[in-house]
């Protein structure tokens, strides 16, 4: 098969809006799902598309018939809404660990999709989470002079003992950078400006089976570099034109699912063709493969997900001079899509040490 064009697939948890867009090549015309069951509240969210080959043009299927089955023998009807998604009852649907679901959809002209089962497997807790220091190295020519540029920054980490678990688990992160920014003057103002990364091309995985004793240490996540925890956001107050940085640092919260080994499977293939894609020689070991099929035999893309989550979050700092991460406990996590700023220090506000 030739892959030629990128389509967008994209999974979300219950009423959270993050979300991964794994590139999935395809050169005909596919019917796309996405969708995810978790041991967290609802309401769930199913996205069914058809794309129409190498212009890779989709369209909503808005007029299907589509429902989760459970192994307990209930079965939950999805109705589509105006976002683009059939949506589930949050009271009557939330996933059971131990309990196996699969995804059933009809088409206005009867065609029959089917997921396979897809047994919730419980998660073990995130253990710690933690940064660890690490630099970038490049070479920046200067006139005729060449000279290495050294960038520092921040590895967000996980530990997870998954001795009597899943060995296998997808990890979803989401960062948002504080920073005061302070406005000399006869009257200084400051703001404290909150910045979230976007993380929706990231993807992170992991296999117990790689560690010892099935115990998942310093696995690596989100990379940041200290110009990005450096960065101003803007001239935010009116007629000041310089502004000086302080407290610098990042929020993190990291989600864990649990997987079994053919969803980890869809996984890291989709990780590795991620991964590959950036180079021009990269060679895939395989394809990701849907656990969804056609009766009538018409190609199908994505993968219905069922998964129990657990988090965590910290906060990182860190100190350029001395080459070191600190963390922070925190009891709030400044949850923000948008950038936000304040006059005033919020509850969650850290006095980073740089």
């Amino acid at each position: 098969m030739k892959y030629l064009k990128t389509l967008l697939v994209v999974f979300l948890f219950a009423s959270c809006e993050e979300y991964f867009q794994p590139d999935i090549n395809v050169s005909e015309p596919a019917y796309v799902f996405d969708g995810l069951i978790t041991d967290q509240p609802g309401p769930y969210k199913v996205r069914f598309m058809k794309t129409f080959g190498y212009n890779n043009e989709t369209e909503p299927i808005t007029d299907a018939i589509v429902r989760i089955e459970c192994s307990d023998g209930h079965s939950y009807r999805l109705l589509y809404d105006s976002t683009g998604y059939y949506v589930s009852d949050s009271a009557s649907l939330v996933g059971e660990i131990g309990k196996s679901y699969k995804l059933v959809a009809i088409t206005s002209d009867k065609k029959h999709f089917v997921s396979t089962r897809e047994k919730l497997l419980p998660c073990p807790e995130i253990e710690e989470l933690s940064g660890i220091y690490y630099e970038t190295k490049k070479i920046v020519k200067s006139g005729s002079n060449y000279f290495d540029e050294i960038d520092m920054g921040i590895c967000a980490t996980n530990t997870t003992n998954a001795a009597g678990f899943t060995p296998y688990y997808r990890y979803e992160c989401k960062i948002v950078l504080q920073v005061r920014q302070h406005y000399p003057g006869s009257v200084p103002e400051e703001r404290y400006v909150y910045r979230p990364l976007d993380l929706s091309d990231c993807l992170f995985v992991a296999d117990a089976n790689n560690y010892s004793n099935n115990k998942i240490t310093e696995n690596q996540l989100y990379k940041t570099l200290s110009k990005a925890l450096n960065a101003g956001i803007d001239n935010l107050v009116p007629g000041m034109n310089e502004f000086e940085l302080h407290n610098c640092g990042e929020f993190i919260r990291v989600k864990q699912y649990s997987l079994t080994e053919s969803q980890f499977k869809y996984w890291k293939a989709v990780k590795d063709q991620q991964e590959n894609s950036k180079y021009f020689f990269g060679k895939l070991e395989s394809q990701p493969i849907s656990n969804i099929e056609c009766e009538s035999g018409d190609k199908t893309l994505g993968y219905f997900c069922v998964s129990a989550v657990t988090q965590a979050f910290c906060a990182l700092s860190l100190n350029e001079r001395e080459k070191k991460i600190r963390k922070y406990n925190i009891k709030y996590f400044p949850d923000t899509d948008t950038v936000a700023y304040y006059k005033y220090p919020q509850p969650f506000t850290i006095l980073f040490e740089n």
